[in-house]
């Protein structure tokens, strides 16, 4: 009996034993495992947040930081025999970078918006009036031919009659030009060049003029922006606007609605006769939209 209850303890304890021992030490690892994969997990964690927050106060920085994509350089009302050199280099004071293109699926895409105020053909006859064009210094001088110089896009007046000329750089022609005809005098028309892929629409006052297929692509170039080189035309020039994608017809009326910026920069000393409360064109063979009031003109 004595040696049963001897057994009977003797199991008893190698019970506790090991349901004791052995049971808290693995208790004690397991816990002890679990503190480690805790501590791994929130050190990803914390990893994952730093990465985020990282990558989004950078975003915040580039958005504060970096140029427009669509940057007006003129904006109000200029002079139109006045030169304004407009630099892109953003280390230059007074400059204003101009972003390459979206190239999307179809490749390059961009546009460029302006309003023209043209009142006197005879100025410079004989000679292409400067409006704008984004190149080389080459364009300032007379003395040189604008198809060997680097343009996308130019922008010009006819040397001899009311019609507007632009030139754009391909890879395949230095330069290949343009012409939309019966441009009116003594009104504010806006100007629209939209280059999609291969194809460009000008817009005037929110309609096409024309459209053209270049033979290859346009080349875009890293030059400054030039405005009324050469003594420009007579006139005024207002909101010239670079969009660095392809605006559609709603976006371009809705610049065409909203009206040129009547405010008067400090090139201007002499205003025009009057500023038309309405675009239209006296000929009756009118192509173009009849636009709604700009509001009250500045007098004489």
């Amino acid at each position: 009996m004595s040696g049963f209850l001897a057994n009977a303890t003797g199991t008893n304890s190698m019970g506790s034993g090991f349901g004791g021992g052995s049971s808290f030490r693995g208790s004690k690892e397991f816990f002890q495992s679990n503190s480690l994969i805790a501590k791994v997990a929130f050190l990803i964690l914390v990893v994952i947040l730093f990465v985020v927050l990282l990558r989004l106060g950078g975003a915040l920085l580039t958005w504060f930081f970096s140029p427009s994509p669509n940057p007006k350089l003129v904006d109000g009302m200029k002079n139109a025999k006045i030169i304004k050199h407009i630099p892109v280099n953003p280390s230059v004071d007074n400059s204003t970078p101009i972003l390459r293109s979206k190239n999307e699926r179809d490749g390059i895409e961009f546009t460029w918006t302006v309003w023209l105020y043209i009142d006197d053909l005879e100025y410079n006859k004989g000679i292409k009036k400067h409006i704008f064009h984004k190149g080389d210094d080459k364009v300032i001088s007379q003395d040189i031919d604008i198809k060997s110089t680097a343009t996308c896009p130019a922008l010009y007046l006819h040397e001899n009659k009311n019609s507007l000329v632009i030139y754009m750089n391909t890879f395949g022609s230095m330069n290949e030009s343009v012409e939309i005809d019966d441009i009116p005098l003594n009104k504010w028309i806006n100007i629209a060049i939209r280059l999609e892929g291969n194809t460009m629409d000008v817009y005037i006052n929110g309609q096409i003029a024309k459209r053209h297929e270049f033979n290859s692509v346009p080349m875009q170039n890293y030059g400054d922006t030039y405005v009324n080189a050469n003594g420009g035309f007579s006139g005024l020039i207002s909101d010239l606007w670079y969009h660095n994608s392809a605006l559609t017809g709603v976006q371009i009326m809705n610049i065409v609605r909203n009206g040129p910026n009547l405010s008067a920069q400090d090139d201007i000393k002499i205003f025009p006769p009057y500023f038309s409360l309405k675009w239209y064109f006296q000929s009756p063979t009118n192509q173009y939209p009849s636009l709604p009031d700009v509001g009250a003109s500045p007098s004489k």
